[in-house]
């Protein structure tokens, strides 16, 4: 003899078995506050846009070194040919300059061609660049720090990598590296 399926009770109430909703949720209190605890966790994750960032204003960029984020008006960014550029400060007096090379399809970044410079960020300055970033501005020492990742994601330019503590002149002043992050946002282009 064939055992009869049983459909869960769950599945029942959705079908439209009211008395199966009122058993399930009579029967254990816990079962009924874990079943309104779960549809209120979709309803607020469907009402927030599950996943979404939170809101990032026009022409501002953080960066993110040693755990602290500082945010950076920026005065200038845009697109000029295959590099992404801005300049910025923040309300503590340090400016950040940045450049970020792209590749022909708009979106892919190339962390060679791409620097982070930030100067007097807490009590130190910070400078991570690839090593073409660093031989287009006329270098021939070693660039400092390195940049791991670089790319464009609509108005959104980002980089990482590993900044050198540097002096005024961007020269490292010890072999100490930092983890750095870059994320801006640029809608208004400015062309060069």
């Amino acid at each position: 003899m064939r055992r009869p399926v049983r459909v869960p009770c769950a599945t029942r109430m959705l079908a439209g078995d009211p008395p199966c909703a009122t058993r399930m949720l009579a029967g254990d209190p816990s079962r009924a506050t874990r079943m309104l605890a779960g549809v209120a966790l979709a309803v607020v994750a469907l009402a927030t846009g599950c996943g979404r960032e939170p809101s990032f204003p026009d022409r501002v960029a953080r960066v993110t070194t040693d755990g602290r984020t500082v945010a950076f008006t920026l005065d200038s960014c845009g697109l000029d040919g295959q590099t992404a550029f801005l300049v910025g400060r923040a309300e503590s007096g340090a400016t950040l300059q940045a450049v970020v090379g792209v590749e022909p399809d708009g979106e892919t970044g190339v962390p060679a061609s791409s620097g982070i410079t930030v100067l007097d960020f807490d009590t130190v300055s910070l400078s991570a660049f690839g090593d073409e970033a660093w031989a287009r501005r006329g270098e021939t020492s070693d660039a400092p720090g390195s940049i791991e990742t670089a790319r464009i994601r609509g108005a959104r330019i980002q980089a990482s990598g590993r900044a050198a503590v540097v002096d005024r002149d961007e020269v490292p002043t010890g072999d100490e590296l930092l983890d750095i992050r870059l994320d801006a946002r640029c809608d208004a282009d400015e062309e060069g």
